[in-house]
Order: C-alpha cells, then sequence, then structure tokens
C-alpha cells in the first residue's frame, strides 16, 4: 500500500486543498489554467493529485498564492493543460469571465483534435486569437506547420445566421475534399453577439445541429463571455446545448 509520502500517491480535491492549504476553488481554477496538473478519474471527471505534483508546485517561487484572488500567476502561458476528449456529435457550451479563461476553455479542446490530426477551426476576432496561438504553441510545437498544412485554420463571423454556416460549412467541406476525416469547431460567440440580433442568434446555435453537426464529423465548442451576457441569456444558451450537461461543470467554466 502507499504511504502519503510516496510521490505517486493520488490525493482527492479536498485532501490536495488542505495538503496546499488553499481552497478548492483555488485548485479548480489552477488546474483549469494549466498551471496545476491532476488527473480524471472516473464518469464524474473527478479531480487527483499526485503529491509529487503537489510538492513541486509548493516548491515554484512564482505560484499562485491564496491571497491573489484569482489573479494570473508568473508563469503565463501556462505549461500544461489537459486535453479534453470529445466524440463526433458533441456540441458543447463553455463560459468564461476572463480572456485566461478563454484560453483554458479553448486550448484543451483545439490541442486534444491537433494531437488526433483532426482538422481545428477557430473562430473569433484576430484580438482574441493571439494568447491562444500562444499557449498552442508553447504545449504543441508542431502549431506552425499544422497551421500552413491548414490543419489549425482561422475564421470570423459573418453578419448572420446562414451566412456563419457558410463560413463553417466551405471549411469543412475544403478539409473533407483534401481527405481529412474529422473536425473540430470553436467559436467564441461572443463576438457574433454585437453583429446580429438575439432573435438570429439563438437561431444560429440551433440550427448548428443540423446545418453542420449532422452533416460531418465534428466536435463543436461554443464559448461565451459572462461579461456580455444576461444571465437569462446564458441560460437560454444552455438549453440549446444539452451535450455541455453531459461534461463536468468545472471544465465549462472558467
Amino acid at each position: 500500500m502507499r504511504t502519503t509520502t510516496d510521490p505517486n500517491a493520488l490525493l482527492d480535491i479536498s485532501a490536495a486543498a488542505e495538503f496546499l492549504k488553499v481552497s478548492e476553488t483555488s485548485l479548480r481554477r489552477w488546474t483549469n489554467a494549466g498551471t496545476l496538473p491532476c488527473l480524471r478519474v472516473g464518469q464524474r471527471r473527478e479531480r487527483r493529485f499526485r503529491r509529487g505534483d503537489l510538492v513541486a508546485f509548493m516548491e515554484q517561487p512564482t505560484k499562485p498564492d491564496a491571497s491573489s484572488r484569482g489573479k494570473r500567476s508568473a508563469r503565463t502561458p501556462p505549461s500544461r493543460i489537459e486535453p479534453l476528449t470529445v466524440t463526433r456529435g458533441d456540441h458543447l457550451m463553455g463560459i468564461y469571465a476572463s480572456d485566461v479563461g478563454r484560453v483554458s476553455l479553448c486550448v484543451p479542446f483545439l490541442l486534444d483534435g491537433l494531437r488526433e490530426r483532426s482538422v481545428c477551426m477557430l473562430i473569433a476576432p484576430r484580438r482574441s486569437r493571439g494568447q491562444i496561438i500562444k499557449t498552442l504553441r508553447d504545449l504543441h510545437p508542431t502549431l506552425a506547420s499544422d497551421i500552413r498544412k491548414g490543419q489549425l485554420v482561422f475564421a470570423e463571423y459573418a453578419r448572420s445566421a446562414r451566412a456563419a454556416w457558410k463560413v463553417v460549412e466551405r471549411t469543412l467541406v475544403k478539409a473533407e475534399s483534401a481527405g481529412a476525416s474529422s473536425f473540430r469547431v470553436v467559436g467564441d460567440v461572443t463576438a457574433m453577439r454585437s453583429l446580429v440580433s438575439p432573435k438570429e442568434l439563438v437561431e444560429y446555435e440551433t440550427g448548428f445541429d443540423k446545418m453542420i453537426v449532422a452533416r460531418f464529423r465534428v466536435a463543436v465548442l461554443c464559448l461565451y463571455d459572462a461579461r456580455k451576457f444576461t444571465g437569462l441569456e446564458l441560460l437560454n444558451a444552455l438549453k440549446n446545448h444539452p451535450d455541455a450537461l453531459r461534461h463536468p461543470l468545472g471544465g465549462a467554466l472558467a
């Protein structure tokens, strides 16, 4: 039997928080950001922490402090981010409240897709892509080559639901013609909010399954900025993303 001094011993989140003398909320934030590694176990993908990783984390002079209240640590971008494994047909939703939160939701989804050689598409304004690309580059050394080969492509939202679907459709059809067999799409829907009416934004989301998900071997992650949408809008969006309820809530919030 392993003792508590074994560096490979696994601690649940409660024991790990006690070990580090911090809150469980801090642990969730650090693991979501990739600054503290953890394992995911069981259907609920509960966090487990290696004792050795906790000791190493404690010894880092730039580790986040419990009193930092969510401020970013000096380790930027995160050195490790756990990939998010999904299946064909998943249409997920993530809610973020900071630029760092957007990265912590987007990067694992894209990283797992790139590693499995799916064609990945990021729909977001240019100003939002910089930190995402920088973090991916640090975690995925072949990123520049993947971009040149069309393994990772970028787009921005159009000014109607139909036009926005067409942007995705053209990209996936082109990739299919080149031999691609699986896809991932991340869309920062916040950018579309200023382009269309609330009604058309709902139309875009509700029609996406029929127009895109049902036709291609694709998994989709839609991101919403909690600072820009009302609580009611986020609730309605969640209703349009039932697949999100199959994943742990902590993985959908950042």
